[in-house]
């Protein structure tokens, strides 16, 4: 099996992936905090009141933070994402996280049995929103532009599924729009390549200029783009195709597993002996080369990637003793998952609750950021980030700081666009054969914090729970669910809103669940705050929690 090895430009090593002494004890699992069936369930309380609490204020049109597309348009349907701008934002249609929200909703519905303190009309109040912002969701399944189709339609129609309330009528009709997706996204599969492509847009650098004055953000296109890029979020997908009696949906989704198991890991410089995989977010099956949209740099561990890698192949291997799909000639993608399971006890040794991406805080993270080597994709989108696209706490990695990149970079047409144009810095943005976007002047001392993303340890939660529930072997059982307890216990403890030290103040206002999140470091968007996927799987682990100990009882 051909496993990618990039070592990173650096040599030294801070203490995360392969840097533990051999003398140095890791912190076991054993020994974590007890998490247990009543935490679960008061936090599922917390959680129900909390979306009420958003409900109400959508239904009231308070705290909203609009996208300018909700603004232009007042019959969209815009859904709650994330808290921004000290407001709850509203996504347009079409975004890959707009199944969220009603996801959320219908966990709590099909969890109710755990929920204590139902008030009158709570359940219908809640069952009414989920509905409504369902019903925007069903064009999704005709939309063969996009992979997301299981954040989107699986993560809503298929969680709505598991109500007991659902009339039948309305049943079969989304077990219908479910199909129909499944349909559209194998669309996106070609037999070639073995793999469902991700994204059909071309990467663009963002750079922020003055003109006449006014301060503007436009998009550069790069010289080199990918041209069938897959990225690990899609392992996400899969689940939603090998939920079905059609086979070749299980050939596609076991096919796609199949190749990014074999290209989409590499490991640490310092791993000498390759024992924790790491996950790129993107592979470009047209150069085949490796890279990071998201993440410090082009070989960095971003957080969440790491957890839809997890969590990705928990629903494969579960898949695998159901499907009729002869799996012979495939990898061991249970050994595969062991490992994946290795990296992330590994990697949370210390802190269950992750940094942004694992590298952030090494001592040199910078030079992982300022990585364009040409084995890679060469454009991550933190290469563009400037202090001033971001709030004024937030430090990205440890030595941030201006990059001067080469112009070449970017193609043609966006040098030509660039010339003579100065950066919100006051230089010019091309100077020679360089590409300046954020001046040359060192950034504001009040960049200090270093953000975590608690989304991403509360899908590891899940997944750990998860297959810990369904496996058989006694010893993997008691291990994914000890780190997911462990986790769970932090997160409850020191990062709900209600509880959060270092959260935003009015989240727990808002409605929000999990404070701390960080969505879009590159793009300086939803960072350091509440995100409506990172409640959506702490509320999945917490009822996967309840339901792994109910099925060793």
């Amino acid at each position: 099996m051909k496993q990618i090895y990039l070592a990173a430009v650096i040599s030294s090593c801070v203490g995360l992936v392969g840097c533990v002494k051999e003398d140095q004890k890791i912190k076991s699992v054993e020994s974590s905090e007890s998490f247990t069936v009543q935490a679960a369930k008061e936090n599922l309380v917390f959680a129900k009141d909390q979306y009420l609490k958003l409900i109400d204020h959508v239904s009231n049109q308070r705290h909203l933070n609009l996208k300018p597309a909700c603004k232009a348009d007042p019959e969209m349907v815009c859904v709650p994402r994330s808290e921004e701008h000290d407001g709850i934002y509203m996504e347009q249609s079409e975004k890959w996280t707009n199944g969220f929200f009603p996801g959320v909703l219908w966990k709590l519905l099909s969890s109710k049995a755990y929920i204590d303190s139902w008030q009158s009309g709570q359940e219908q109040k809640i069952f009414t929103t989920a509905k409504y912002f369902q019903e925007t969701l069903y064009s999704e399944a005709h939309r063969n532009s996009t992979h997301d189709l299981g954040f989107i339609l699986y993560d809503s129609f298929g969680e709505a599924l598991a109500y007991d309330q659902l009339d039948s009528a309305t049943r079969a009709d989304y077990l219908q729009a479910l199909e129909t997706g499944r349909a559209t996204l194998a669309t996106r599969y070609t037999d070639d390549k073995g793999l469902i492509r991700s994204w059909d847009w071309l990467p663009r650098m963002k750079i922020a200029t003055l003109e006449n004055g006014e301060q503007i953000i436009d998009r550069y296109t790069l010289s080199d783009p990918w041209t069938y890029p897959v990225i690990i979020d899609n392992m996400m997908n899969l689940e939603f195709l090998l939920d079905s009696e059609n086979i070749r949906y299980h050939e596609i989704a076991f096919n796609h597993a199949k190749h990014t198991s074999i290209n989409h890991y590499f490991y640490d410089e310092a791993d000498e002996q390759q024992t924790y995989p790491l996950s790129y977010h993107v592979f470009d099956y047209g150069s085949f080369k490796p890279g990071n949209w998201q993440g410090v740099g082009n070989v960095s561990a971003w957080a969440r990637g790491q957890g839809w890698s997890l969590y990705g192949y928990v629903t494969v291997v579960e898949a695998m003793a159901k499907s009729n799909v002869d799996l012979t000639d495939y990898p061991d993608f249970n050994a595969h998952l062991q490992r994946l399971f290795g990296s992330i006890e590994h990697l949370l040794a210390d802190d269950p609750i992750p940094h942004w991406d694992f590298f952030a805080t090494r001592d040199n993270a910078y030079q992982y950021a300022e990585n364009i080597s040409e084995q890679t994709t060469v454009f991550s989108g933190i290469l563009g980030l400037c202090d001033r696209l971001i709030e004024d706490h937030v430090k990205p990695y440890v030595g941030y700081r201006p990059m001067t990149l080469p112009a070449s970079m970017l193609s043609d047409e966006s040098i030509d666009r660039l010339q003579g144009k100065v950066s919100w810095y006051g230089e010019p943005v091309l100077q020679g054969d360089s590409l300046v976007p954020c001046g040359r002047e060192p950034y504001a001392q009040s960049h200090a914090k270093i953000p975590r993303d608690t989304s991403a340890a509360a899908i590891y939660a899940a997944a750990l729970y998860r297959y810990a529930t369904f496996t058989g072997n006694p010893q993997e059982q008691q291990k994914y669910a000890a780190l997911a307890d462990r986790i769970m216990a932090e997160l409850t403890e020191n990062y709900r809103t209600d509880r959060a030290k270092n959260g935003r103040p009015h989240s727990v206002d808002f409605g929000f669940v999990l404070a701390e999140a960080t969505g879009d470091m590159g793009n300086g968007g939803e960072i350091d705050t509440p995100i409506v996927y990172g409640d959506f799987y702490f509320i999945e682990a917490n009822i996967r929690k309840i339901e792994f100990e109910q099925s060793i009882n």
